[in-house]
């Protein structure tokens, strides 16, 4: 056991000095990576600089040996970029093989090339030249298919098609280039000389369609990477065409262009590496672009171009496809339309037939409950007015307690049947002239022992007696829902006033506008929206244990819109509410 123990503890020291060197290293490769990311940056302005200052082409000094530093520098990097990942990010390995391989061709062409800076091809450096292409494509394919989950049917026609588009576009202008290639003097001087464009066809297609993607990003720093590639292979077209009018010269600031795309390729690389290889890619913010109407513009533009000028066939192949594929994504997309639709209104249907049902529900489950409840409610009435035996005081007191609640229950009863008539469209079923004045008089009347009761002044002020077409009872139960709700949350000395005023219009109609308006405890500014909502209640109402169902608002509000009219609200928590009515008048 003490042998045991010693051992164990002789290994500790060991463990923490392991993690204590792991960590140290850690530290070094990261100042090492920050040191040259510096150095990249320096080099490559420096390298730009150089290629401005008077006397072109620049010195061999310049031409040769700073380009080779300038290339080289990333290489570290990218090499120490891929250590910092263990080797163990296969996208991070590849563009370091690729940027490697673009610097032993720069290199090589730099170090053998003639005393005007020529090279003959083929050579060694268009092996290393050719491989970047290949190398970082792969690169870009291993992180699409990280994020293949995340591709859809969609994005793949999108992406598909704008690289078509880009890939014929380019087509037409490397037109002179691919006629050079054809005519090379042996097969080996042909496909090595069409190859560059091909290769150069392909990168720019897929940072097109990298770019019209919303989803297809490329680790966090995915527009250096953009930045890079039109970089990079916007010199070798530059190139292409200068060459082909024989009018490049090496030690230009053209040349600064390759290097400058290594180095945010590289920068993007150092990103890849800190983002975890299955993070969830966020959507852009940037507004999506008419891919599909794009390609197809460029398609056509290409299609009509070949009419006056003699084009290649392969942008003749590339628009024709691009357009077959906008075709194909309309008639796809519509049908999807179609099916969205019909499904969209299947469920239409089958949420009408389910609310359909529940009224249907409500109104029998209602009326089969009236029927009870008022007999009920009629022998109570009779037993309190003691026509049958006289009761002991205390029954007569639970008697009353048993009437209040099932005239409450009668109520909620009631105000869901007529909810349920007004949803199936029958909720007015009397059509006659209507005196306001009359209506408001009415309710005032049978809740004027209510106000006693709690110590409230209600007051009706009607101006001119205006009249409405529709159902006097219904418009009856809207405002004495009103009244009454106004009436139960203003506290005793409070007040509620009704008013109604004529000389208003609704909807380029006569109208009349009634307003009532209490000094009750109001309503909290976030549940004014909701005060409608059958069942709401605020949350100062069952704070303060207001009794009430949460109906007779809504009720209120279906009597209203089914008479063509309009109610608003307006509320200030601790100092009132305000329901104001506006009806058409009836035309004489």
């Amino acid at each position: 056991m003490i042998g045991g123990r010693g051992g164990g503890e002789a290994v500790a020291p060991r463990a923490l000095a392991s993690g204590a060197k792991a960590r140290t290293g850690a530290m070094r490769l990261a100042r090492g990576i920050r040191s040259l990311v510096v150095a990249m940056v320096v080099a490559n302005l420096a390298y730009f600089g150089a290629l401005l200052l008077p006397g072109n082409p620049a010195n061999d000094l310049v031409n040769v040996w700073l380009s080779v530093v300038v290339l080289w520098i990333p290489v570290g990097l990218v090499w120490l970029v891929a250590a910092r990942a263990g080797f163990a990010r296969w996208e991070v390995i590849l563009a370091a093989a690729g940027i490697t391989s673009n610097a032993l061709g720069d290199t090589v062409y730099s170090l053998l090339m003639d005393s005007s800076g020529n090279l003959p091809s083929p050579s060694v450096a268009d092996l290393g030249y050719l491989l970047y292409y290949p190398l970082t494509i792969a690169a870009l394919v291993v992180l699409v298919r990280r994020q293949s989950n995340r591709i859809t049917g969609s994005v793949l026609f999108d992406s598909s098609l704008a690289a078509l588009g880009a890939a014929a576009l380019l087509a037409v202008i490397l037109g002179p280039v691919f006629a050079d290639a054809t005519s090379g003097a042996t097969v080996v001087d042909g496909t090595i000389a069409a190859l560059y464009p091909v290769f150069d066809l392909l990168l720019l297609a897929a940072v097109v369609a990298i770019s019209a993607s919303p989803v297809l990003r490329m680790g966090p720093r995915w527009h250096l990477l953009v930045l890079g590639l039109l970089l990079f292979a916007g010199a070798d077209i530059a190139y292409a065409l200068l060459n082909h009018g024989g009018g490049y010269e090496t030690g230009t600031p053209l040349d600064a262009a390759w290097a400058a795309g290594v180095a945010c390729c590289v920068l993007w690389v150092e990103g890849v590496d800190y983002a975890r290889p299955d993070a969830p890619a966020r959507l852009s913010r940037v507004p999506r672009i008419p891919v599909a109407a794009l390609a197809v513009l460029v398609g056509l533009g290409v299609l009509l171009f070949a009419t006056q000028v003699e084009v290649p066939l392969v942008a003749l192949v590339l628009a024709a496809a691009a357009i077959a594929l906008a075709a194909a994504l309309v008639m796809v997309r519509h049908a999807t339309m179609v099916r969205l639709l019909d499904g969209q209104q299947r469920v239409v249907e089958r949420l009408t037939d389910l609310d359909r049902s529940k009224s249907e529900m409500i109104g029998t489950v209602s009326h089969e409950m009236r029927t009870p409840l008022t007999s009920i409610l009629g022998f109570l009435e009779l037993v309190l007015d003691d026509a049958g035996e006289p009761l002991p005081e205390s029954s007569k007191n639970m008697l009353v307690v048993v009437d209040r609640n099932a005239r409450r229950l009668h109520e909620l009863v009631g105000n869901m049947l007529i909810l349920t008539s007004l949803e199936s469209g029958a909720g007015t079923r009397a059509h006659a002239p209507v005196e306001i004045s009359r209506v408001l008089r009415r309710t005032a009347e049978s809740l004027e022992p209510l106000a006693r009761s709690r110590g409230v002044s209600l007051t009706v002020t009607c101006g001119d007696s205006a009249i409405v077409e529709g159902d006097e009872t219904q418009l009856e139960r809207a405002f004495t829902n009103l009244v009454e709700n106004a009436l139960k949350f203003t506290p005793a000395d409070g007040a509620v006033q009704v008013t109604a005023d004529s000389g208003v219009a609704i909807a380029g109609r006569p109208g009349v506008r009634i307003v009532v308006a209490d000094t009750g405890m109001g309503v909290p500014a976030a549940d004014v929206a909701r005060v409608f909502d059958r069942f709401f209640r605020a949350d100062n109402a069952k704070h303060e244990v207001v009794p009430g169902t949460g109906l007779g608002l809504a009720v209120a509000r279906g009597i209203v819109q089914s008479h063509d009219g309009t109610i608003d609200v307006s509320s200030v928590l601790g100092e009132g509410t305000t329901f104001s009515v506006t009806l058409p008048v009836h035309a004489a």
